[in-house]
């Protein structure tokens, strides 16, 4: 098999479980509720499966696809492959300065209180930056797949 084709196996593989596991955290989350102990379990399962699973799938996104290029299908200057780096890039420095702390403060209020305001502020906050973050995974995806400049 050809190196390109090994990669793009590896790549789309990557997307999968790095894309499928972040789309898991919102139905986790809702599914613990209120309760404490579950709230807790929950969000220390989404931290645990974004730094074991979905992180080092995206990092092996990038491995590959830069790898692809390099191969000579594709070109850094290529239209959706230079917004595709862009939004990538976009992404890990929203998920290192924003959803990972907020993140780490919904716990924190959760172990607190979850039925208080602080816990709800710091959910609200996680929740939309985690929509965030989604939108623009999936848009990256588009542009990968429909390639349309």
């Amino acid at each position: 098999m050809a190196p390109f084709v090994i990669l793009k196996v590896i790549h789309v593989l990557s997307a999968i479980v790095a894309v499928g596991a972040n789309v898991t955290y919102a139905f986790w989350l809702r599914r613990a509720g209120r309760d404490r102990a579950r709230l807790v379990d929950a969000i220390s399962g989404v931290r645990t499966l974004d730094a074991r699973l979905a992180n080092p799938a995206y990092i092996l996104l990038l491995v590959t696809g830069v790898g692809m290029v390099l191969t000579g299908a594709y070109s850094f200057e290529t239209g959706w492959i230079a917004a595709s780096i862009v939004l990538y890039i976009l992404t890990a420095v929203l998920g290192i300065t924003a959803f990972g702390p907020a993140i780490r403060r919904q716990l924190a209020e959760a172990e607190r209180d979850p039925m208080s305001a602080d816990y709800a502020a710091a959910e609200r906050r996680s929740s939309l930056l985690g929509i965030l973050t989604t939108a623009i995974v999936v848009l990256i995806v588009v542009l990968m797949v429909a390639k349309p400049f």
